[in-house]
């Protein structure tokens, strides 16, 4: 036999029961040995002393264990019971020799249904009766496909139920704790759906079966007659835990951003064990055992410097699951190092499990209230930055509203001025159209009513000033005309090299009848040849505007002075009158439409207040610059200034009046 540590010891504690007992020990490699063959000479003489512990690791050999009990003197106690742990050894049988050769038989073990043992009991145990002082002899034969280690307590009834009324105080304990835990975190589940929570959850689950099912509590209470469902979870559990507190550690500890290379070892492990869990399901336990054990004592050796290196980096909640894992460590690797045979079986190492997996959920339940705390604090945070910026958006909401509003204010006020300047456009424009229409009406009626009375020197006389109303309703249109296009948007401009010299004397020839009617002089005055870039229709309408304005508003006898200059690289034309001059507040609303100005037509003639606006937005159209200059009295001079064509020669011309 090989003695392995990882094994649960023989209790031969008999001193205070008055009686006598040594183990012995054989292996049967075969695993075919009767009782029958144990007592022939030759294998009797292979049975060797056994000091305490049986274990042997993982091995398909039957092991025989010889226990000889001497009752002390006549007056001993002669009824005993034999309590044997753990309740995952296959098949354990045990032969009772008495004296007049007669063979007893108990047996236990997982592949016996739970209901068909002897004695009703979460662990094996049997009952001998020892009836006289002589040497009486008991054979064990022990078998399993799990790690095999033995222990056997020999208790009179007195002592059996101290200390069974003692161990189920100490695991009922560990039970509520489980079962609050459980319960604790399912409603924490239900409430914050966390993953780390789900993986907890099944983490105590798992812990809290491992655990009925080690203290034979599963086959006792919940599968009395189903011996393969006993015989499989000793096997299955342990790896369902480490599964499941691997997916925790994982989970909680946010290992994919705070330790990237543990979460893809503690991911690969996952995958291993799964398989080995399919495997085992199918059979292969026997195969798997000795990797299994290894696998999970890796992984569980890695939770301590995993959750350290997660704590020193930041993650408070690492420092408690750090506390969990030294817990849960401690009584946990004494399991697989059992199971291995590196250390003895003994009563910690059979409860330490228990007992650090107690501790661990308790602590994890803290860390999860402490994270609880976290995710608290952390959506008060967001709530208040929520709440912020919820502020923030209203208030530029509301800014942009107000805004909008102001917009919006100023849209109406603006369609309430075109409606207003729309309102006045067609009043002045009746009115203009009117008087002039009415001139024409009356004088046409009266030539056709009194052609052949009247000289031809009076009606050539009112055919002029038919053709004068004419024009002036022709001025009128365009000028309203203009005005629409340019607030539409419909006013294209297509610049040509313009000589401003040129286009002045071609424009003053058609105001000589209005300069002789008024007894004005009219001085042009070209300084040099001009040429500028720009639309001439827009010219034309520019000049007639600037040009009849000084006439309409110059008093009888007085001159005009229209001059064409260079001036600081630009082409300057400019009119220049004798009138009643410009106050301030007229300047300020000059080029505005529709303004009435202080000053008035000399000999009644009728302004639209459109003149000036349309050479101011003509002018800007073509990037050009109008200006005035007057103090009341004084005259008005208005100056325009458009840019010089580049392309065309400028030359010193001949002044011409």
């Amino acid at each position: 036999m090989t003695a392995q540590a990882a094994a649960l010891q023989i209790g031969q504690d008999t001193g205070k029961l008055a009686l006598q007992s040594r183990f012995e020990v054989f292996e049967d490699k075969s695993g075919k040995l009767e009782l029958s063959d144990l007592l022939q000479p030759a294998i009797k003489q292979q049975f060797t002393p056994l000091a305490g512990n049986l274990s042997a690791e993982y091995s398909p050999s039957a092991y025989w264990l010889k226990l000889e009990l001497q009752r002390e003197n006549s007056t001993a106690q002669k009824d005993w019971l034999v309590e044997m742990t753990p309740v995952m050894l296959d098949d354990i049988r045990m032969f009772q020799l008495h004296a007049n050769g007669e063979v007893e038989v108990h047996k236990a073990g997982d592949h016996l249904p739970f209901s068909q043992l002897e004695i009703q009991h979460h662990y094996p145990l049997f009952q001998i009766h020892i009836d006289d002082t002589a040497i009486h002899t008991l054979y064990f034969r022990i078998q399993s496909t799990s790690s095999v280690f033995f222990r056997a307590t020999l208790y009179d009834q007195k002592t059996f139920s101290e200390a069974s009324n003692f161990l189920s105080g100490l695991i009922g304990i560990f039970y509520g704790i489980m079962l609050a835990m459980i319960i604790y975190n399912s409603l924490l589940m239900v409430s914050y759906r966390d993953i780390s929570m789900f993986h907890y959850l099944m983490l105590s689950i798992s812990t809290l079966i491992a655990s009925m099912s080690v203290n034979g509590h599963i086959g006792l209470y919940f599968a009395p007659d189903w011996p393969w469902l006993v015989d499989i979870l000793p096997n299955v559990m342990p790896r369902l835990i480490v599964l499941s507190s691997s997916m925790f550690m994982c989970s909680f500890l946010k290992l994919k951003t705070t330790f990237s290379l543990a979460n893809k070892v503690f991911r690969f492990v996952q995958l291993n064990i799964v398989l080995f869990l399919v495997l085992t399901l199918a059979g292969h336990q026997p195969e798997l055992a000795r990797v299994g054990q290894y696998l999970g004592l890796v992984q569980i050796c890695l939770f301590f410097p995993v959750s350290l290196v997660v704590a020193l980096r930041g993650y408070t909640p690492g420092y408690i699951v750090l506390l969990a894992s030294t817990a849960w460590i401690s009584g946990t690797v004494l399991i697989p190092l059992r199971n291995l045979g590196f250390i003895e079986s003994s009563w910690l190492s059979d409860f330490g499990f228990q007992i650090g997996a107690a501790i661990e959920v308790i602590l994890l339940a803290l860390a999860q209230a402490y994270k609880i705390s976290l995710i608290r604090s952390e959506n008060v945070r967001v709530q208040k930055q929520l709440l912020k910026v919820s502020q923030q958006a209203e208030y530029e909401l509301e800014a942009k509203v107000r805004l909008r509003t102001n917009e919006l204010n100023e849209v109406v006020q603006r369609l309430k001025k075109t409606d207003k300047e729309k309102n006045d456009f067609l009043s002045i424009a009746a009115h203009d159209l009117k008087s002039p229409l009415t001139s024409i009406i009356g004088m046409t009626e009266l030539l056709l009513q009194m052609y052949h009375r009247i000289p031809k020197e009076q009606q050539q006389n009112y055919l002029s000033r038919i053709n004068a109303s004419g024009k002036r309703m022709m001025h009128i249109v365009t000028n309203l005309l203009d005005v629409n296009a340019m607030e539409s948007g419909d006013l294209h401009l297509q610049k040509t090299e313009l000589d401003l010299g040129k286009l002045l004397n071609d424009i003053a020839l058609q105001y000589e009848e209005m300069l002789k009617a008024k007894d004005l002089t009219a001085i042009i005055h070209v300084e040099e040849l001009v040429i500028v870039s720009a639309d001439i229709n827009a010219m034309t309408r520019i000049m007639d505007n600037l040009i009849s304005n000084a006439i309409k508003f110059s008093p009888v006898g007085r001159f005009i002075w229209l001059t064409v200059s260079q001036h600081e690289g630009m082409g300057r034309f400019e009119v220049r009158d004798q009138g009643p001059g410009l106050s301030v507040k007229d300047q300020q609303s000059l080029f505005t439409k529709f303004s009435k100005l202080s000053a008035v037509p000399t000999a009644g003639e009728h302004s639209s207040g459109l003149g000036l606006s349309i050479v101011k937005k003509l002018i800007e159209a073509q990037n050009g610059v109008v200006n005035c200059v007057s103090e009341v009295g004084e005259g008005a001079s208005f100056s325009i200034d458009l840019p010089l064509d580049m392309h065309a020669r400028q030359q010193p011309i001949a002044v011409a009046a």
